[in-house]
């Protein structure tokens, strides 16, 4: 096997198994707080029901019948309230070993509890399969159903033909169970990468990599509003004959250039907001003063220069401007542009700072 094709099993194998990572468990916990809620709450409904239910000469311990009833809605409560996914996972467990602890004593409390016990184990172990994000999670509370439901009752039946039935049903039960499970946890993990990838697609540009003009701006917006931190410039940069590269040597040639200069951008404004607002127009947010904003300008035009030098001459030009808070931030994108055409008329491959 691959070590591409190891990398993908782990990459859907682990998500299933443990839950997956804080970003996707953060993205699972709306739903499955919704669906355990809704789920907990039919499982008071049915136990309220089947307590009201049992005929009169049948009556269940008192103490462990309230008991499971009290944890379940205590547990009812902490699911409402919590905000991780770890203590949802944690009280739905609570809720599920609650109920079948108060139903096996509304069995005990009749005749035959072997036969109501089995048929209940089997409808929790498929019940709960939806709400228990991992298959870990899962198996450990399907463990505790089957103990709560059927300690002391097996095996039945010894030595008569049908004695093997129970286990069987069992093992069926929870590895359908276990299947549901899986089903539900690849559902999420799917719309989790769709949803990531849309994400990317709406803020991301998809030829460069870089933030797209949204995102560029989005940001360049929450930092020109924030009353912290120092100086702020905004770079506009421009290939230099652009449209030319595209004429001459055709669009392909023209992304490449595109992808190299988004690189070399990228490379030099680490720590710093970049971004690719459109053809071939870059941007900057350079948190600095003006002289080092300044020879940011400068190293990214010689870097440019430098890296097409030897198939071809590719240069940039730049126009540099303070973003001025007590101002829109439009104010300082147009000192930006006029700085960048000034750059242009002064014969390109230089930078012009407003």
């Amino acid at each position: 096997m691959r070590v591409t094709d190891l990398s993908t099993l782990r990459r859907v194998a682990v998500p299933l198994a443990f839950g997956g990572n804080s970003e996707q468990q953060h993205t699972y916990f709306a739903e499955l707080h919704r669906v355990g809620l809704v789920t907990q709450l039919l499982g008071i409904i049915a136990y309220s029901l089947t307590w009201l239910l049992m005929p009169e000469p049948y009556h269940p311990n008192l103490t462990h019948a309230v008991l499971a009833l009290l944890g379940m809605l205590a547990s009812v409560l902490v699911r409402y309230r919590c905000t991780t996914l770890r203590v949802l996972t944690i009280s739905g467990a609570c809720a599920v070993l609650a109920l079948t602890f108060g139903l096996r004593t509304m069995a005990d409390a009749v005749q035959h509890a072997s036969f109501w016990v089995l048929p209940v184990g089997v409808f929790m172990t498929l019940a709960i399969a939806s709400i228990f994000n991992g298959g870990i999670s899962y198996l450990a509370v399907v463990a505790g159903v089957w103990w709560n439901v059927g300690h002391g009752l097996y095996p039945v039946n010894a030595g008569l033909p049908d004695q093997s039935w129970v286990p069987l049903m069992i093992a069926v039960s929870v590895l359908f169970g276990l299947a549901l499970n899986v089903s539900f946890s690849l559902l999420r993990l799917r719309n989790y990468h769709s949803k990531v990838e849309l994400t990317r697609l709406a803020f991301q540009d998809g030829l460069t990599g870089l933030n797209n003009r949204r995102m560029f701006t989005q940001r360049a917006q929450q930092m020109h509003g924030s009353a912290h931190g120092g100086m702020l410039h905004f770079l506009m940069i421009d290939i230099d004959d652009f449209k030319i590269i595209n004429d001459q040597q055709g669009h392909d040639a023209g992304d490449e250039v595109l992808v190299r200069t988004a690189s070399i951008i990228a490379e030099k404004a680490q720590g710093h907001l970049c971004g690719r607002l459109g053809g071939e127009e870059f941007g900057v947010v350079y948190a600095g003063s003006r002289a080092d904003a300044g020879d940011f300008a400068a190293a990214l035009v010689a870097a440019v220069s430098q890296a097409f030098h030897a198939a071809q001459f590719v240069s940039i030009s730049v126009g540099v401007a303070e973003l001025d808070r007590g101002k829109e931030l439009g104010h300082s994108y147009r000192l930006a542009d006029e700085a960048l055409y000034l750059a242009k008329r002064q014969g390109k491959n230089r930078y012009v700072i407003a």
